[in-house]
């Protein structure tokens, strides 16, 4: 597959600048969870913070660096079926936990690693695809990848499978968008829209004000008229 037919295939972000934005959070998740263990264990938080936010971070890094990887050698697009996604995680979870949990805490926990994380990402897509799934239907909508057809031949994958391929959001940026999520990630044009909206309640309440000062003045007025009539 030449650069071209490879760029349209996969137009989202470079795995490596998406892998490093998956370690961050990761590792920011990890830096306030090892801070709250380490004040209820009553030891140092500041060093316990630190060694949690540092392995959380190399677990999402290689973990999202991995299953990148995986997932453009097979070449599994957003028009793939989800469930071309579970081995990619599986492996990718293997992997990370092995060599993580190697670095990290010495070779008696390579295996155990790999075991875990395996599960964890076998799990952890799974879940993820019946969400999504069920996230579709309820909007009455199909996703794309069951509804996507396959070419029917290789000199076709080229020319059918990136003119239908959609560009794929980043795992985390989907995340934070699902129903499920209590934050959003808006792009430009939704962050405008949301100040034009704001702008326009606060101009609607500002209108509102200057009714009710209007309508204070004519009162003040009539009182003042009033009040002259009955010296008189």
């Amino acid at each position: 597959m030449d650069q071209t037919n490879w760029k349209k295939l996969y137009p989202g972000e470079p795995v490596l600048i998406s892998s490093l934005k998956a370690g961050a959070l990761s590792g920011a998740s990890g830096l306030v969870i090892g801070g709250v263990a380490g004040i209820v264990r009553s030891s140092t938080p500041g060093l316990f913070a630190i060694a949690s936010g540092l392995q959380c971070a190399a677990l999402g890094t290689t973990y999202y660096a991995t299953r990148g990887a995986i997932l453009q050698a097979w070449q599994v697009t957003a028009s793939s079926p989800p469930q071309d996604r579970i081995y990619p995680s599986t492996i990718a979870g293997g992997i990370t936990g092995g060599t993580v949990g190697g670095l990290t805490r010495g070779r008696a926990n390579i295996v155990p690693g790999m075991i875990m994380f395996s599960l964890f990402g076998f799990a952890g897509q799974y879940v993820y695809n019946a969400l999504d799934a069920r996230h579709h239907n309820s909007h009455g909508a199909i996703p794309t990848a069951t509804t996507q057809t396959k070419p029917t031949s290789k000199s076709d994958h080229g020319s059918i499978g990136a003119q239908d391929a959609k560009p794929e959001e980043p795992l985390w940026k989907r995340v934070l968008n699902s129903k499920w999520s209590p934050m959003k990630v808006l792009s430009d044009e939704q962050y405008e829209k949301m100040l034009r909206e704001k702008l326009l309640r606060v101009e609607a309440e500002l209108a509102i004000v200057d009714e009710d000062i209007e309508k204070v003045k004519q009162r003040e007025e009539k009182a003042r008229k009033g009040g002259k009539d009955g010296t008189d």
